[in-house]
């Protein structure tokens, strides 16, 4: 159910970045500058999803509840502490970039 004067996910995936950017300040949401996306500088990207795929690898599911499920569960057999890490991590992997100005950099 799309909600009054929204415009509805399909829509917004058939603009361009641009286009969504202007879509949503004329709906007065406020559009926070960011930089273009990059895996590297997504943690999810180049720690956690590696993590789940190999951990789910081989399972069949039949339904996205299923799904849902089992990646909850895997979820919580990590450790606290290595979220905690991988943030630290992150921070000095955003920090490197900024410093480089968004040059390619080895490391982390």
């Amino acid at each position: 159910m799309a909600l009054k004067g929204f415009p509805t996910l399909s829509q917004v995936m058939k603009l361009g970045s641009r286009a969504t950017t202007q879509s949503l300040r004329k709906l007065g949401i406020q559009v926070l500058p960011h930089p273009a996306y990059c895996p590297d500088l997504a943690p999810c990207d180049f720690w956690l999803f590696p993590i789940l795929m190999d951990r789910l690898a081989g399972r069949k599911f039949d339904r996205i509840l299923d799904l849902a499920k089992a990646v909850n569960s895997e979820l919580r057999t990590i450790p606290e502490e290595d979220y905690h890490g991988r943030f630290r991590k992150w921070q000095i992997r955003l920090k490197r970039c900024i410093k480089s100005h968004g040059n390619y950099f080895k490391g982390l």
